[in-house]
């Protein structure tokens, strides 16, 4: 049965939300003793934004979120197109913009393409899989191709962006944040149903070359984006493709001057970073202020890999 507003709704609030992460991507030409490793204390990424930079690309990004309008038609199989994907990556590149990006990415028209009749399987199909069988109703081996380079969700294109920072249900990669917040993410494709969207996100010829990234990021951010994403219960990422991340050893958060206990996982390589880390507190009900101030570090034994501070603003 297709699902309905009332079961959309109920499925945004569950666990099943979107398909895991697509497929880590390898690079065979180096091996894991060949990986970059750096241990010397890196203790800022770059300038951080201020509280009037960021609450004005904020406000401005989204003014206008809407979803547009799908062109297709699930019963002719006809992909279509959306008319909400320059809505979709206003907001990849306004999180990317908060997380300290300084050149915007675009979309690629093949990759879109591609990524639209992915979109129309997963519609067509009412169900998500990175690897979509050939006997799938509207099938196709450019749709079936995006599946696997794609975000993949239960959701339309824009308001998924959203529901990938937050990346409900998938701890153990934090794969789909981990891709939007990728040095080389981009040109991407972005597919949209009424109801089902791909985001093709693997691949990208993206030069950014920043140490590392983290959500919440370092400096000024929307206390908006942080109720957004829910970072005190999804987590707090830390990714890089230079800093041994694995080399963990204990993460330290201060909240203006007092100390919040946190546990910290590793993450696999591969999903949109080399190297990751989760972070949670241990008291589940903690939760971030604006007007406060959250020093972050990331140790090594004595060494710092990070450091840094969230400063959350209202906007």
């Amino acid at each position: 049965m297709k699902k309905t507003a009332t079961s959309l709704t109920l499925s945004f609030l569950s666990v099943v939300l979107f398909a895991a992460c697509g497929e880590a991507e390898s690079d065979p030409s180096m091996t894991e003793e060949e990986s970059p490793s750096v241990d010397s204390p890196v203790e800022s990424v770059a300038e951080p934004l201020t509280a009037a930079q960021v609450c004005t690309r904020w406000n401005n990004d989204r003014a206008n979120v809407s979803e547009g309008t799908w062109s297709g038609n699930e019963a002719t199989c006809t992909a279509g197109d959306t008319t909400g994907r320059a809505n979709a990556l206003k907001l990849v590149n306004l999180y990317r913009y908060l997380a300290g990006f300084t050149s915007p990415i675009a979309t690629d028209a093949t990759k879109s393409s591609q990524a639209q009749k992915c979109a129309l399987m997963m519609d067509a199909n009412n169900q998500l899989s990175h690897a979509p069988p050939a006997n799938w109703k509207c099938y196709t081996s450019a749709g079936a191709t995006a599946a696997g380079k794609s975000n993949i969700s239960g959701g339309p294109g824009v308001m998924s962006v959203d529901l990938y920072m937050k990346d409900n249900g998938n701890a153990d990669t934090m794969g789909h944040r981990r891709w939007l917040l990728a040095n080389k993410l981009g040109p991407i494709g972005i597919g949209s149903t009424s109801q089902y969207s791909c985001h093709q996100v693997i691949g990208g010829t993206g030069s950014e070359t920043r140490t590392y990234s983290a959500w919440p990021p370092p400096g000024a951010v929307p206390i908006q984006a942080i109720t957004k994403t829910i970072p005190e219960v999804y987590g707090w990422t830390v990714q890089s493709d230079s800093i041994n991340l694995g080399n963990t050893t204990s993460v330290k958060v201060t909240d203006n001057g007092a100390a919040v206990s946190f546990n910290f996982t590793k993450l696999p390589t591969g999903y949109g970073s080399t190297y990751a880390i989760r972070f949670v507190p241990a008291d589940s009900a903690w939760r971030m202020a604006a007007g406060h101030n959250y020093v972050v570090k990331v140790f090594n034994g004595a060494t710092v890999l990070a450091s840094y501070t969230v400063s959350p603003v209202t906007c």
